[in-house]
């Protein structure tokens, strides 16, 4: 990938095995699945080296049915995007590309907030957000109807109160101006009122088609990319259609065809803007002939900038 002023940056892989965050556990073997076809050689169609830190791994906890999903769970959540988190930033610091695969949303935060508290640190802008995503996951306990924390990240991003990333996110806010939803169309009324209240850019698969991807991410990427003209991007696989990518946690019909979506990654990853970049909710157990891993493969590459 090459970043703004034409230097090529290093990407450096980790893997985020968490499923704690979702309905479905077997998420956490995403980057395994990811692996198994093909990323590493994906990855490396380019000149700069890329490195595979391996995985961060979430510990398996009970989940207690209903809108609180446990203590035990909720201190795992924040235990392990701690150590996510921090894994983020070094990568950041050693002036890398880090591209986290994934496991459940509920990682976000973690990569999100390393984002923010990098900026902070070298005292430069804060980049802005493009979330490629059926969901705008900015609930909170109190408007969850799932208890779902895979919805609730940017939430907390955004510096609304999330138990479980209360101290993951200190020091790491973004600006939700900044934030621009493409794909939503499955979004709670509780958070609709959020995103809404805060300004949020939303864009959905109706208005892309209308307008041409073309144009929609080129607005997208003016919105986060604010003055310097820089953003994180996370991609979820539940933001295609399940007719094409069937190995997700939340089947939601009306997504995009590959053809939208690879235009959308490609012109991302063309821009070399993206500071940090996220592909996740790839779940094996739905995904038998694994061709959800491998559009999520294509996916990390287009967006590295491969």
């Amino acid at each position: 990938m090459n970043s703004r002023g034409g230097i090529s940056r290093p990407i450096e892989l980790l893997g985020a095995r968490i499923g704690l965050g979702g309905r479905c556990l077997e998420t956490r073997d995403g980057p395994t699945a990811m692996r198994n076809v093909g990323l590493a050689a994906r990855l490396a169609r380019r000149d700069q080296p890329v490195r595979d830190l391996g995985d961060i791994v979430a510990r398996d906890m009970a989940r207690i049915p209903g809108r609180d999903p446990g203590g035990a769970l909720i201190e795992e959540a924040r235990r392990y995007s701690l150590e996510l988190r921090d894994a983020v930033e070094a990568i950041l610091a050693r002036d890398a590309l880090p591209c986290v695969i994934g496991g459940d949303h509920s990682l976000g935060a973690a990569t999100q907030a390393a984002v923010g508290r990098h900026a902070r640190r070298v005292g430069v802008e804060v980049p802005g957000i493009i979330w490629i995503d059926a969901h705008t996951d900015a609930n909170t306990m109190e408007t969850t109807p799932s208890g779902n924390l895979h919805g609730m990240m940017l939430a907390a991003v955004h510096g609304l109160h999330v138990p479980a990333f209360e101290e993951v996110v200190c020091g790491g806010l973004r600006d939700p101006r900044r934030t621009v939803y493409v794909g939503a169309r499955d979004i709670d009324a509780g958070e609709r009122e959020i995103v809404e209240r805060w300004g949020c850019r939303i864009m959905t698969p109706e208005e892309i088609s209308q307008r041409g991807p073309d144009r929609a991410i080129e607005e997208a990427m003016a919105i986060a990319g604010g003055k310097d003209g820089r953003f994180s991007v996370s991609f979820d696989l539940d933001s295609l259609d399940p007719s094409i990518a069937p190995g997700v946690d939340c089947h939601v019909p009306g997504g995009f065809d590959w053809r939208t979506a690879e235009r959308i990654l490609a012109r991302i990853g063309a821009s070399g803007a993206a500071v940090a970049v996220e592909v996740v909710e790839v779940n094996p157990s739905a995904d038998a002939k694994g061709v959800t891993a491998r559009l999520a493969v294509e996916a990390a590459g287009l967006l590295c900038g491969v």
